[in-house]
């Protein structure tokens, strides 16, 4: 089966094919397309031969011309020989995209610069802007164990549970991360104003990830659990980025397209300068006929 979640222009499939005939002699296969609507479908190459037990790699093209994004859309393709005795079913299913970017790009140096290529679902207004560069803001302390291992529980004390506070206004982009090779483990609970947990990352050891894309306005609390700590008292260091929704900064975007058309991939230029030793966390916003359609992160270390 083919299966593409979220496709904004084109994206190439490969897939293998492997005869399972019982005779021995060749046989030549074709292929008919019964593409999504919305979408054109082509197969490379389009015809083959095999021998029983051969096999061969072909590529599907699949491009948007008009699908509306976030609908599924369904068609196949069939590989048949020129007896007649054997088709090939694959069926197709597709979403459509309003737009393709990578979700990070990195990159170095107190001054440096990096491109991007953004595809587009639609036709219309685009526009591209930068935020940030916005450097890391760690908190360093130290942290013990948690004697019955959960959160939150009637005996949690500030020997394995800790809590910061981060108050956030205007943000695009908000992320907390939490590394400490070894066998420790250190879990992360992250909780708005009310005291809900709105977000957890709770790995394996101590490799802790929470991310937050649009937070609302609030004074967040972070908890820092000591799960498993055999060699307590263990400092750690939370990093903590905020990415502001308003543009501007060290973080340029020196070229893009002007405005989509459906199918077509256009470049983005992105610079920034003016950094010191740290690391940095910025992004570019996507905002189309519908408004903000997603961020591209740019990660920035000096």
């Amino acid at each position: 089966s083919i299966g593409v979640g979220n496709l904004a222009g084109s994206q190439t499939v490969v897939r293998t094919v492997t005869s399972v005939a019982q005779e021995n002699g060749w046989r030549d296969y074709t292929v008919s397309v019964d593409a999504p609507d919305g979408f054109e479908v082509t197969v490379s190459p389009s015809s083959f031969s095999l021998k029983s037990g051969q096999s061969v790699t072909y590529e599907v093209t699949i491009t948007n011309i008009g699908a509306p994004a976030g609908e599924w859309r369904f068609g196949s393709l069939t590989w048949s020989d020129d007896t007649g005795h054997y088709d090939v079913y694959s069926p197709i299913a597709v979403r459509a995209a309003l737009f393709g970017a990578p979700a990070e790009v990195a990159g170095s140096g107190t001054s440096g610069a990096t491109s991007f290529d953004v595809s587009f679902g639609y036709t219309g207004s685009y526009a591209a802007a930068p935020h940030g560069l916005s450097a890391d803001a760690p908190t360093s302390n130290s942290i013990g164990q948690d004697p019955d291992q959960t959160y939150p529980s009637g005996d949690d004390s500030p020997v394995g549970v800790q809590k910061i506070d981060f108050p956030i206004s205007g943000a695009a982009f908000v992320r907390w991360e939490l590394v400490i090779p070894g066998d420790d483990d250190i879990d992360l609970f992250l909780e708005d104003s009310s005291g809900t947990i709105v977000a957890a990352s709770t790995n394996g050891g101590t490799d802790e990830l929470i991310e937050l894309f649009l937070p609302a306005d609030d004074t967040y609390t972070m908890v820092v659990h000591g799960w498993s700590v055999p060699n307590a008292p263990l400092p750690y260091t939370l990093h903590y980025w905020e990415v502001p929704l308003a543009s501007g900064g060290s973080l340029s975007v020196d070229s893009a397209p002007a405005s989509a058309v459906v199918g077509q991939t256009g470049t983005i230029d992105v610079s920034w300068s003016g950094l010191v030793n740290g690391s940095y966390l910025g992004a570019v916003s996507h905002t189309g006929d519908v408004g903000l359609m997603g961020l591209t992160l740019v990660e920035v270390d000096v």
